[in-house]
């Protein structure tokens, strides 16, 4: 028995030793059980690392302004006297979108007759442009634009390659010229507004009113009469591409002549116009419309209803603007040839009759009987509470409280130039977003004496805004 049993063990020993060599043979060794392990490491690895690019390359989510309590917002004043007609939400804070480039417009126009551009000069195009988000011009990389070509493609088409061309080298970069968008609102009288571009994309900082925008288009109407035709032209050729203007009204208001449409998710749909009717002339802002026909009807409506005020009240017509000495340009010289006259149509409603009468423009029935609601007393600024009409102011802040106006105003009146040393000294109340606004002014000056004096004061690090008094920027103008 002995023998068959050791016969046994050695056999069972010797299988055994065979299945340890196989299994030595098959299982990886230390260093490709460590390669593995790296191996199936590196998926992980991997997916981190794409979503960490994808987190990179998502745009950041929009937050909403805080002072932006809605979208909706609108405003229609006569021209002339700026009286208020049809008003709704207009002095909250609401995000401009593409109107922004009303502003773009008005510093390139103020370039253009100063003599830093010219229609015909070539602006270089920087990846900036060229990165702008539609809608876009479709510019050339590492080309050029002329001055007229962008211009008028901020009017038609509202194309953001352009404003930024324009912005880069008016302001040596877009962030540097939104300061001077902001600085020039201060000295239109548009206190709420706040530029962060110069196209108008979202920027939750970037916000203005209803009434400054009605402050803008006056501007240009007023500043800039010799250009402001420009804002009629319906279709621009680009390359032989046509630019369509965005505002329908152009073709579907009678008497409408500009100004401009924008939109964003936040803001909603926007216009800026004018139109002129029976001689007179209205400036109508709609604001956060729930579609781009929704808001043309609005306007439509709230223009007719503006123009039976306006008839009712007999209001002063609208005197055509003087094309001033340091006019370089005309319109005409934007789009050069029959395209401009094809394009430009003149208001119907200042059309002659062979009699030589003005022909009166039609009114919406529905406000055939209309009578405006008398202006109350205290609406009205009384006589020596506000400068005279014409003249200039150096407005050296505007406070919540008006012992701080009193005291900005004493440093000022203390630090003028000799020149000046004649201005009157007040502290005015303004209403603005339910608020009430101390502006702390010099008042009664000439404008040679508001610029330098305006100057003068800066230098000794008093911030200062030198304004002309118009019917637009007295207390009693809302």
């Amino acid at each position: 028995m002995t023998f068959p049993l050791k016969r046994i063990a050695v056999g069972l020993s010797r299988l055994a030793v065979a299945f340890l060599f196989a299994g030595a043979i098959v299982a990886p060794s230390d260093a490709d059980a460590r390669s593995a392990s790296t191996k199936r490491a590196v998926p992980p690895s991997k997916a981190r690392n794409i979503s960490k690019k994808k987190t990179i390359h998502n745009p950041s989510p929009w937050v909403p302004n805080p002072a932006v309590s809605g979208k909706a917002a609108y405003l229609v004043v006569d021209a002339t006297s700026g009286r208020e007609l049809v008003s709704e939400q207009a002095d909250e804070l609401r995000y401009p979108a593409s109107l922004t480039k009303l502003m773009t417009i008005y510093l390139t126009f103020s370039a253009l007759d100063s003599g830093r551009l010219s229609l015909g000069d070539r602006l270089p195009v920087s990846s900036n442009a060229l990165n702008a988000p539609p809608t876009k011009m479709g510019l050339t990389p590492g080309g050029s634009v002329i001055v007229r070509d962008a211009t008028m493609a901020l009017v038609t088409r509202s194309a953001n390659d352009a404003a930024v061309v324009l912005a880069e080298v008016l302001g040596g970069d877009e962030a540097n010229f939104a300061r001077l968008m902001t600085q020039k609102a201060r000295q239109l009288g548009m206190s709420s507004t706040v530029f962060r571009n110069a196209s108008g994309l979202p920027n939750r900082e970037q916000v203005t009113t209803a009434r400054d925008l009605t402050r803008l288009a006056n501007a240009l109407m007023r500043d800039y009469p010799h250009y402001y035709a420009v804002f009629s032209v319906q279709s621009y050729t680009y390359r032989g591409r046509p630019l369509d203007n965005h505002n329908r009204m152009l073709g579907s208001y009678d008497g409408a002549d500009g100004l401009k449409t924008g939109y964003t998710s936040a803001s909603g749909f926007n216009l800026v116009m004018s139109a002129m009717r029976d001689n007179r002339r209205l400036i109508g802002v709609v604001m956060g419309g729930d579609s781009a026909g929704r808001r043309d009807r609005q306007m439509a409506d709230l223009m007719d209803r503006g123009f039976a005020m306006a008839q009712s009240m007999q209001l002063s017509g609208w005197t055509a603007q003087r094309k001033p000495p340091s006019a370089r340009y005309t319109a005409a010289q934007f789009d050069p040839g029959s395209s401009f006259a094809e394009a430009y149509r003149p208001p119907a409603a200042t059309a002659k009759t062979n009699a030589g009468a003005t022909r009166q423009a039609k009114v919406n029935p529905k406000y055939a009987g209309f009578v405006a609601p008398a202006m109350s007393a205290a609406a009205i600024p009384a006589a020596g509470d506000t400068p005279t009409l014409g003249s200039w102011v150096i407005q050296v802040g505007s406070f919540s409280e008006a012992q701080a106006a009193q005291l900005a105003l004493e440093r000022a009146a203390a630090s003028l130039p000799a020149k000046a040393k004649s201005a009157a000294a007040m502290v005015d109340e303004v209403q603005m977003a339910n608020r009430t606004f101390h502006r702390a002014r010099l008042t009664n000056l000439s404008q040679e004496q508001a610029i330098d004096g305006c100057r003068q004061l800066e230098k000794k690090k008093i911030y200062c805004s030198a304004l002309q008094i118009t019917a637009w920027n007295t207390p009693g103008a809302r």
